[in-house]
């Protein structure tokens, strides 16, 4: 009965944790969600929630550019009201926040433009400093800082969600934010000449099953999704899944004891007991811990969209990123009640790539998650943007063009402009004799080759050091990663020739070709 209860109350204080937390007392009448501190960025053309917590009962004011609402604290003292609409602005402003007993929150400096969440994992997290962002430069507004970052700072993870965190707007000190963010917001300045803000919420070494909330698992309908919603449920004490889990879990410890304890009285070595938890408790960057504990305090901040890029934690797990993907979307679109959020996401790079494989092709767990990533374009109001042609370690430091190709969709879908925002996908093959012949999507008025690795040095004139695809003479007599495969099903190097939007593939050793790869 002691191991029972002792292990029923380590349970309940770690279930608790979040709950623990909110509960710490403040020294402020009229404490603020994590977002709302100086130097902010508010969204234009759409409502502006704005939210806090006061003594239950509590009449609350908002003023903000002429703009005023008034709301009552509820039971738990939480308040929430919006603001409307407002158009983008570069003038410095308060906001005031205020109650009836006098008590009085003023926050300076705030903008007025474009608010896109980040989040992911390093790769995300990576700061400019690091990267070839740094070559990018903002044409600031006066003395004004037009791009702006918030993190939350207080909180780590959480094992439930919380609402309280403290957090802070970075205001200028370009070199500390997210590489790809940064490059993302720079694109979008330079094209919208307004303020853009970032919702920065990444972390390193955490999975995308961290970052999603627990209603984007709830409703997956393949068998994948579900086994990681019954583990959330299992960590959750109010689910009666909760206790059928855990009493197995006790149940299975006791039977174990008794039976090692007739073991000993034989002589015979004790089995090892199961000290596995139930439910999403193998650390702090399990199943929806980093939503819960780094997201979710900032929902539902008014925002544009979202840009997502991460992989190498769930570089093992292959095709179902594809229901990951599903997952991550659905939550955050739930979370913020936006069923048409926009979400843009990366597809794998490459890491270690050094150009031209000197073995057969195959198709491991990271080619198949890049395959789930691509196959997730199916999904309503998101796009991926490629970044294969990237290279490095596993931080490469070319991240503006793949920030950039983020904010081409952005550009496209959210603010009309007439761009190219897809590079060419695969779309089909067909056999003619000994040709193979694949047709690709978005081609535009026509294939070119390009190679990125005289840019990404920087060292040839004109190179701009940020891995941009230049075009090369004569790219098809280079082009080293097509292979065919012939009816042993054995693979051969092929050359290409391309004709407009299709590319023609041939090998000497392949006669009937019976099937395509590359890279």
């Amino acid at each position: 009965m002691n191991l029972k209860l002792n292990l029923f109350t380590l349970s309940l204080l770690l279930t608790c944790m979040g709950i623990l937390a909110e509960q710490q007392p403040t020294p402020q009448s009229i404490q603020l969600g994590a977002p709302f501190a100086d130097n902010a960025v508010l969204q234009r053309q759409m409502p502006v929630p704005v939210w806090g917590w006061s003594e239950t009962g509590t009449k609350v004011t908002v003023d903000f550019a002429g703009l005023k609402n008034t709301t009552t604290a509820g039971k738990k003292g939480k308040w929430m009201l919006e603001l409307d609409e407002l158009e983008a602005s570069f003038e410095p402003r308060q906001m005031v926040i205020s109650d009836r007993k006098g008590n009085q929150v003023v926050i300076k400096n705030i903008l007025v433009g474009e608010v896109w969440m980040a989040s992911g994992q390093s790769n995300m997290q990576w700061k400019v400093g690091k990267s070839s962002c740094n070559k990018l430069k903002v044409e600031a507004k006066g003395n004004v800082a037009p791009i702006r970052e918030f993190e939350v700072t207080s909180v780590f993870a959480m094992l439930h969600p919380i609402e309280k965190a403290d957090g802070a707007w970075k205001n200028g000190d370009y070199g500390n934010y997210s590489a790809i963010a940064f490059a993302f917001a720079h694109k979008l300045y330079e094209e919208l000449n307004v303020p853009i803000g970032i919702l920065n919420c990444s972390f390193s070494q955490t999975a995308i099953q961290a970052w999603v909330p627990r209603v984007g698992f709830r409703d997956g309908k393949d068998e994948y999704t579900q086994a990681i919603y019954k583990k959330i449920l299992e960590t959750d004490p109010a689910t009666p899944e909760h206790k059928a889990a855990w009493n197995t879990f006790y149940k299975s410890i006791e039977d174990t004891l008794k039976e090692n304890a007739g073991r000993v009285k034989r002589g015979e070595v004790a089995k090892p007991i199961n000290v596995k938890t139930p439910g999403s408790m193998r650390g702090n960057r399990d199943a929806s811990w980093l939503f819960n504990g780094r997201l979710n305090p900032v929902v539902p901040y008014a925002i544009r969209g979202a840009i997502w890029n991460q992989g190498y934690s769930n570089a093992g797990e292959g095709l179902p990123y594809y229901n990951n993907l599903h997952s991550l979307t659905r939550g955050w679109r739930l979370s913020w009640q936006r069923p048409d959020l926009p979400i843009y996401f990366h597809q794998f790079y490459s890491p270690g790539q050094k150009g031209e494989w000197n073995y057969n092709p195959s198709s491991g767990s990271m080619a198949e998650m890049r395959l789930g990533t691509w196959f997730a374009r199916d999904i309503p109001h998101a796009n991926m943007a490629s970044q294969i042609d990237v290279t490095g370690g596993i931080h490469y430091r070319h991240k503006a063009v793949p920030g950039q190709r983020l904010a081409l969709h952005a550009l496209k879908n959210q603010y009309g402009k007439d761009i190219v925002a897809d590079g060419p996908m695969f779309k089909s093959y067909s056999v003619k004799g000994s040709n193979l012949i694949v047709e690709f999507e978005h081609a535009g008025s026509g294939l070119v080759v390009a190679e990125t690795g005289s840019n990404a040095i920087g060292r040839e004139k004109g190179a701009t050091g940020f891995a941009d695809p230049k075009i090369i003479e004569n790219g098809k007599d280079q082009v080293k990663l097509f292979y065919l495969a012939d009816e042993n099903r054995v693979w051969h190097p092929a050359s290409m020739k391309i004709k407009v939007d299709k590319v023609v593939l041939t090998s000497p050793n392949v006669n009937s070709p019976r099937g395509v790869s590359y890279a």
